[in-house]
């Protein structure tokens, strides 16, 4: 072995504590086959695979009724200037499309289950979740509306690829960054910030958003209106020496031609930094008092540590320093070389987003770089330097939300706590009662949370060696 591979036997021999397990030895625990029924394994509160899938069916209307019923509720709210009869069909029928997507999604992984092991008579490594995720979800994805595809696809991804990073992180093949999210933030704000001083944006969303913080003055659009209605020749300069009053008095009221504020660009950059402040803190604040409403209203002393929370103070800093530094630097770029150019934009997102040093936020990080990697993607398809993949949305979304169900059955330990929360929700807890005990052969300790916990099967529907096994299993947990 040592002779036939001296690279890797070095790297393995070298790796510290031998965390790294030969790769060839763990992908010989994946290839075991596992006997169990599917009530065994999967669907452990229904012995019958139909009723099981018609439970769940039931369980993911009614839980997607109510999760689309505020989103779509919300929608129509915002929109009440154009309500009509037209438009109230159109939202309706787009609320019954989403409730139908996300039910498939929920019935369709037992039933690809059941289907896989009736149809294969075995349940393997991939067949045990990850399988059934992939069918389910690109059934789903299909059910829903197109142009709500690449929003549900980017989402998913975005959190398959932080659950995806934490499992290869604790199993040692990658090493963590410290503020690694720092990093991806500030290189994905950079294109973001030269398409925003662009006169065509990147995302209209995340542009929307940008703007909403950082105001209109910096968007492409009023950059080119600027130009357009400036002189061409640049402001006489006096040469006759200033006063000392005036000199002290400069840095306060000096502005350049092109900027859109009236005042010095110094007080700007303080006014922006006081005022992302109160925003970034009240924003926070909100987001904690709201779900504690109904505690606060019998105990309103708890409002206290809420308000002095310290999470509150960073998210205060994180939109401060966001806000003036942006705007602080194009200022400094319209002086250094006289003029608007989009690249400044680049420079000052990229000094901007070093904000999240202060409130860490991966998930964020990783949206918008996937965000990014999105737009320019469809910008090279549509500049002809990348081909158009016919289905590459719904495959993305399949393979992601395959292997978030994977993970939830596997390792669930590495999954967002969030989405997790989501697929409890979406099955009523059924998916907590999957067997992970019997899992065991792939090496992954996939009952590590679930170490108490055995289902309730019913001792008729159950191989005789699973019924010995389940009654020492009771017997240990009685004990």
């Amino acid at each position: 072995m040592k002779n036939i591979f001296p690279g890797c036997w070095r790297s393995l021999s070298l790796h510290s504590g031998g965390k790294l397990v030969w790769t060839y030895c763990k992908m010989a625990n994946f290839s075991k086959l596992l006997n169990y029924s599917c009530y065994e394994l999967g669907h452990c509160f229904n012995h019958s695979c139909s009723c099981a899938c018609f439970e769940i069916c039931i369980i993911a209307f009614i839980e997607s009724c109510k999760i689309y019923g505020v989103v779509y509720l919300a929608t129509l709210l915002v929109n009440s200037g154009k309500m009509s009869i037209s438009y109230a069909r159109k939202i309706l029928k787009d609320y019954l499309t989403s409730v139908c997507f996300l039910t498939v999604n929920g019935f369709g992984y037992i039933g690809s289950f059941c289907l896989l092991k009736h149809i294969l008579g075995h349940i393997n490594f991939f067949t045990a979740s990850y399988v059934p995720g992939f069918m389910a979800s690109l059934a789903a994805i299909l059910v829903e509306r197109p142009e709500r595809r690449p929003l549900l696809a980017i989402y998913c991804l975005n959190v398959a690829s932080e659950s995806l990073w934490n499992n290869l992180a604790n199993h040692g093949y990658v090493r963590n960054i410290p503020r690694g999210e720092v990093i991806i933030f500030s290189l994905s704000m950079a294109v973001l910030g030269y398409f925003f001083r662009s006169p065509r944006p990147a995302s209209r969303f995340i542009h929307s958003i940008l703007q909403l913080i950082l105001g209109k003055g910096e968007t492409g659009a009023m950059i080119s209106e600027r130009i357009a209605a400036s002189s061409v020749a640049l402001p006489q300069r006096h040469s006759s020496p200033r006063s000392w009053i005036k000199s002290l008095l400069y840095p306060l009221t000096v502005r350049h031609h092109f900027c859109p504020h009236k005042a010095g660009c110094l007080p700007h950059f303080v006014l922006n930094a006081m005022q992302g402040f109160v925003k970034g803190y009240v924003l926070q604040l909100g987001l904690k008092v709201l779900p504690s409403v109904p505690s606060l209203l019998s105990q309103p002393w708890k409002i206290v540590p809420i308000v002095l929370s310290r999470t509150n103070i960073q998210a205060g800093f994180f939109l401060a320093w966001f806000t003036a530094v942006f705007k602080g630097t194009c200022c400094v770029g319209r002086f250094w070389m006289g003029r608007e150019v989009a690249g400044q934009g680049a420079v000052a997102g990229a000094l901007a987003a070093l904000s999240m040093y202060w409130y860490s936020a991966p998930s964020m990080a990783l949206y918008i770089m996937w965000k990014i990697l999105e737009t320019l993607y469809k910008k090279g398809c549509d500049a002809d330097y990348l081909p158009r993949i016919p289905g590459s949305v719904e495959i993305l979304y399949a393979i992601a939300v395959g292997y978030l169900f994977h993970i939830a059955v596997m390792e669930k330990h590495y999954l967002k706590p969030s989405y997790w929360r989501f697929l409890k929700r979406l099955t009523w807890d059924n998916l907590g009662k999957y067997n992970r005990h019997l899992l065991e052969p792939y090496g992954l300790n996939s009952a590590r949370e679930f170490a108490h916990f055995w289902p309730q099967y019913n001792l008729n529907h159950i191989s005789e060696n699973m019924r010995q096994m389940t009654i020492e299993r009771l017997a240990k947990i009685q004990v």
